[in-house]
């Protein structure tokens, strides 16, 4: 019988998406995939969320409320910093692991994830929490604050993603087709050096 926790959650249709493609589910081979297969989905559910929160924030920001903008986008922070440790839980795939399933991915690529290229394009526009306002002044440094430890958290997210696929994979061009590490690289938006 199943419990209301698991009928709220709907954990029988959750915990079957994950369907690894290598045949032997004893295997090294099979438990890697699954982790890589896990980590994936649960983070484009935590983006998911992400996503939810800075449409908060951008809403209070265009409500004049800055106090609940500003605890939005702390959110958001809070669950990128998952997301970057999140991929720690990959450190634990090795890289000859890695290549063993890399075939099995066909062209799939986390570049062709929508919600996080939404959430970082999002992140990064100028008007992240809406277009300058006449309060402007008066919500800037709280809101202000709140945008920058969210613009860092995606550039801690994005070097550690990138760290990740160079212990993985050196300089082979990305499953999706892309220059691999020179990609990943250009697409980290670090702050001009002074």
């Amino acid at each position: 019988m199943e419990t209301p926790y698991a009928c709220y959650l709907r954990l029988p249709d959750l915990l079957v998406l994950q369907q690894p493609r290598t045949p032997d589910d004893r295997s090294a081979q099979w438990a890697d995939e699954h982790l890589f297969i896990t980590v994936h989905q649960s983070a484009e559910i935590l983006a998911g969320q992400a996503l939810v929160d800075l449409h908060r924030a951008t809403e209070h920001a265009h409500a004049g409320n800055d106090t609940q903008a500003a605890t939005a986008l702390r959110r958001v922070t809070a669950l990128m910093d998952i997301l970057e440790h999140h991929l720690a839980l990959l450190d634990h795939l090795e890289a000859d692991g890695f290549a063993s399933i890399r075939p099995l991915l066909d062209n799939a690529s986390g570049a062709q994830s929508g919600q996080f290229a939404q959430l970082f394009h999002r992140i990064a526009a100028p008007d992240v929490i809406g277009p300058p306002t006449e309060t402007d002044q008066a919500r800037t440094p709280q809101a202000a604050a709140a945008l920058q430890a969210l613009r860092a958290a995606v550039i801690r997210w994005q070097t550690r993603h990138l760290l990740l696929v160079e212990r993985l994979i050196g300089d082979q061009p990305g499953t999706g087709g892309t220059s691999g590490l020179a990609h990943l690289r250009a697409r980290i938006d670090l702050p001009p050096h002074a």
